[in-house]
C-alpha cells in the first residue's frame, strides 16, 4: 500500500505541474488591432512582451483594466527619441534588446555597431537588469540583411568579447518542427548561451490545422531543450494573408476570445 500511495504522489505532483504550465512559455501581443483585454485572455503563461519600451497602446486605447504581470519591455532598436533615451518601467527586472538587428528594414544595426551600443549605453545603464537580445534571425538575401543571423552574432560576439549578454534571441520562421530545433541547436553549440525564441509560426500558411500541428510538434521540444530558456508564439493577433497569416492567430480578430490555436498553446 505503501508504493500504491508514494506512484499516487508521484502522479499528483506530475498532474500539478503539468497543470500550473510551463516556466517558459510566453506570447508575443501584437499592438495592432490592440483589445484592452487581450492579454488577460492567456491564463496560462509567464511572460510577455510587445516590442516596446512602454505599452504605450493600452493607455492609446483609453483602456481602463490592469494587464496581468509578466510583461517584458523592448529596446527595439537605437532611433533616436524613439528607443533611446530609453524609457523603461523602473521595476523591469528584464530587458530584450534589438529586434532583427541584421535586418535592414527592422533594427538595421552592423554587429560592430550593435556592440558599440551594448559597450557604450546598454551595459553601463542597464547592467544591473537581464540583458536579452541581440535577436539576430535567419535571412536568405544579402539585399534584406547585414549577414544571417549565424555570420552577425559572430562579428557581434568578436567586437563585444567580454560584454554582458545573458541570453541571446532569435525568430523561427518554419513548418517542421526538426528545423526550428536544429536552427537553435546550432545557435547554442556556437555562442553558449541559453536562447529566448521570442516569434515562432508557421509562415505562408492558411490553415489553422497546420499551424496546430507545427505548434503540438515543437512545444514538447522547447520544453524539454536545456539550451531554450523560453518561447514566444508569434502572435496574439494578425491580419490578412501577409509572411504570417491570420491563422497563426491566437485571438479572435474582433475580440479578446481564445481561438482554438490560442486555447491549445494557452493550455499546453
Amino acid at each position: 500500500m505503501r508504493s500504491l500511495g508514494w506512484l499516487l504522489v508521484c502522479f499528483l505532483s506530475i498532474q500539478y505541474a503539468y497543470s500550473a504550465g510551463s516556466g517558459k512559455k510566453g506570447v508575443a501581443l501584437n499592438p495592432s488591432g490592440y483589445h484592452c483585454n487581450d492579454i488577460n485572455a492567456f491564463t496560462n503563461i509567464h511572460w510577455w512582451y510587445d516590442w516596446a519600451e512602454t505599452p504605450w497602446y493600452h493607455t492609446n486605447n483609453h483602456c481602463h483594466v490592469n494587464q496581468r504581470s509578466g510583461r517584458v519591455p523592448m529596446v527595439w532598436g537605437w532611433r533616436r527619441n524613439i528607443d533611446y533615451p530609453m524609457h523603461l518601467p523602473h521595476d523591469s527586472n528584464t530587458v530584450l534588446l534589438f529586434n532583427e538587428p541584421n535586418f535592414r528594414a527592422q533594427a538595421n544595426l552592423p554587429a560592430a555597431e550593435a556592440a558599440r551600443i551594448w559597450k557604450n549605453e546598454i551595459q553601463p545603464k542597464l547592467g544591473g537588469k537581464t540583458l536579452v537580445g541581440p535577436a539576430a534571425a535567419l535571412c536568405g538575401s544579402k539585399a534584406q540583411c547585414y549577414d544571417n543571423s549565424y555570420e552577425w552574432f559572430t562579428e557581434f560576439f568578436q567586437h563585444c568579447s567580454g560584454c554582458k549578454v545573458d541570453y541571446i534571441a532569435t525568430h523561427a520562421y518554419f513548418c517542421n518542427a526538426d528545423q526550428t530545433m536544429d536552427m537553435l541547436q546550432r545557435l547554442w553549440n556556437m555562442f553558449h548561451k541559453p536562447i529566448w525564441l521570442t516569434e515562432f509560426a508557421c509562415p505562408q500558411s492558411n490553415s489553422v490545422d497546420q499551424q496546430l500541428n507545427y505548434m503540438k510538434q515543437v512545444l514538447p521540444r522547447l520544453e524539454a531543450a536545456h539550451y531554450v530558456a523560453k518561447y514566444a508564439w508569434f502572435t496574439t493577433r494578425t491580419h490578412g494573408d501577409g509572411w504570417i497569416t491570420s491563422a497563426a492567430s491566437l485571438l479572435d480578430q474582433h475580440s479578446s476570445t481564445l481561438t482554438t490555436l490560442g486555447n491549445y498553446y494557452n493550455n499546453f
